[in-house]
């Protein structure tokens, strides 16, 4: 299985790249948020992209495809959206149309309203999202979306998220109200620099 392809842009066309690996060209299909965020790259260019693969079902043949992202939290976004009941990667494509921290925003506040607006989604596509993901991807909701340059201050930002989590759960806490209290600590934040920064801006909240 391709987890990640780093080689030279060949070439471009809205939402579908090609991309040399060691004089190979592989076909890759490129969100559009993904894609907004990729708006600098020309033929030319080093690239490099986290990768899925999954097979899409024709009428007559099973076709390999590639889908790609900037970072691992993209990637691990995309995999959550693919666990909702009825929901497969074509339309999990068609909601990556807007920023990830967007989608995963509405979906922890219950904002039915917002995804039912999504391409391929409806009224019972976003129950469904909510049902499923909410109180799961609040560290999605605040990592803003940025360059692969940048993804490992995102990774970090995301493991220190899931530190303090943990540490919340085991003071008594249900996941639920950890990931609310560290909601609020993050946006007071911004990106933490670790799990202990988080915790002390939780409790100092706590104690104003």
């Amino acid at each position: 299985m391709i987890s990640r392809l780093s080689g030279v842009l060949l070439s471009r066309r809205p939402n579908q790249y090609v991309v040399d690996v060691g004089g190979l060209g592989y076909e890759v299909l490129v969100p559009t948020a993904v894609d907004r965020m990729l708006v600098d790259k020309q033929p030319g260019d080093a690239l490099e992209l986290f990768t899925m693969y999954y097979l899409q079902l024709d009428p007559t043949k099973a076709v390999p495809v590639l889908i790609g992202f900037v970072n691992e939290l993209q990637k691990e976004f995309f995999g959550q959206l693919l666990t909702v009941p009825r929901l497969g990667p074509k339309i999990a494509l068609t909601i990556f149309s807007v920023p990830m921290s967007e989608v995963a925003q509405a979906i922890e506040q219950g904002n039915a309203t917002f995804l039912k607006q999504l391409p391929g989604v409806g009224t019972q596509k976003a129950k469904d999202l909510i049902a499923t993901l909410q109180g799961k991807v609040a560290k999605y909701a605040l990592m803003k979306d940025q360059p692969s340059a940048s993804a490992g201050v995102a990774a970090d930002a995301s493991e220190a998220m899931e530190d303090a989590s943990l540490a919340l759960t085991q003071l008594g806490h249900t996941r639920a109200e950890a990931e609310r209290m560290l909601m609020d600590a993050m946006r007071e934040a911004g990106q933490p620099q670790s799990a202990a920064e988080l915790l002390r801006i939780v409790y100092r909240r706590q104690n104003r």
